[in-house]
């Protein structure tokens, strides 16, 4: 109501001060425009192209597009269906696990949006079978000329990894959604370490080449203000050497409140604690340079600069 009369109380009336968390009062804006591109499940695949695996759209108890394969078609129940909503990143809440194609109907809101995908083939497990996939942090900047990008990735990458032994038979959440972030390097973790640079390397190109589709196609769009975000894409790697996306988060599970909290603070959570801090930090300094620490080493490692049209 405020901001229709033109009247701001925030932070400091109707001033901009050089950096805040609300665009309109912020010289330097920390949300994308165009974001919804990345974030919705529907919209990414457009620019995903060949990393996302095969995905069906439903909209209003309908399918958008191509339908599903029947139960009796080759390959179509060997592996777990996921039924995900659209518009929605609850850290697994808003997504349903189905063993066949025919159950998912049953699973859906003719009032929602959703994307439906099959597991990978042959996903790359940790050495004692079980599923991990990994949050590739990302952040990207556009100057105030509207037309200049510029991507950086992080080395400071986290595996997501089951507590339990993956089975495409075993449908409960723990075994098919990892949502819980593992407090090691995945250089350092034993029983997947040997695949990090590999891994890396691929994630690497891949995030460049899907946000310099997204900026090229007028996706992503500049501002007459500095932008930037930092964000997270989840990446799994196959047995064949593939990666394959799933999705954008745009609001990542990065320095949780939780955290805050002494009596829910154990090991984990000071480690990931201190990897969220230390990584906002060192993109906020690449952002916003602070005076005299220009050349502070920082584990943000150039992807990509690109020119919008």
């Amino acid at each position: 109501e405020d901001f229709v009369k033109g009247e701001f109380y925030c932070p400091l009336g109707k001033k901009v001060v050089d950096f805040c968390d609300e665009p309109e009062f912020s010289k330097v804006a920390m949300y994308l425009a165009g974001r919804e591109h990345l974030d919705e499940k529907d919209k990414v695949i457009e620019i995903a192209g060949k990393y996302m695996p095969k995905t069906y759209c439903l909209e209003d108890g309908k399918w958008v597009g191509e339908e599903p394969p029947g139960d009796d078609e080759e390959g179509s129940t060997v592996a777990p269906w996921f039924i995900k909503e659209a518009d929605k990143n609850l850290g697994g809440d808003a997504i349903e696990i189905v063993s066949s194609p025919s159950e998912i109907m049953n699973n859906v809101s003719k009032t929602k949006r959703y994307v439906v995908q099959q597991h990978i083939r042959n996903p790359l497990l940790t050495d004692d079978g079980r599923k991990t996939h990994l949050k590739f942090y990302v952040l990207l900047i556009c100057e105030d000329d509207g037309l200049t990008w510029t991507l950086y990735t992080y080395r400071g990458a986290l595996l997501s990894i089951s507590p339990k032994p993956w089975s495409p038979s075993d449908l409960s959440q723990d075994t098919q959604i990892t949502i819980h972030r593992h407090p090691e390097p995945p250089g350092e973790t034993e029983g997947w370490k040997q695949h990090w640079e590999a891994v890396y390397d691929k994630c690497k190109a891949g995030t460049s080449e899907v946000i310099k589709r997204a900026i090229s196609t007028g996706k992503l769009k500049g501002r007459p203000k500095k932008q930037f975000e930092v964000f997270s894409v989840d990446w799994m790697p196959d047995t064949h050497g593939n990666i394959w996306m799933f999705e954008f988060n745009m609001s990542p599970a990065v320095c949780q409140k939780e955290f805050n909290d002494i009596s829910k603070r154990d090991i984990r959570r000071d480690y990931l604690m201190q990897h969220d801090e230390i990584m906002l930090r060192e993109a906020l300094n690449i952002v916003l340079p602070l005076e005299g620490n220009g050349s502070s080493t920082s584990d943000w490692d150039l992807a990509g600069n690109f020119t919008s049209k």
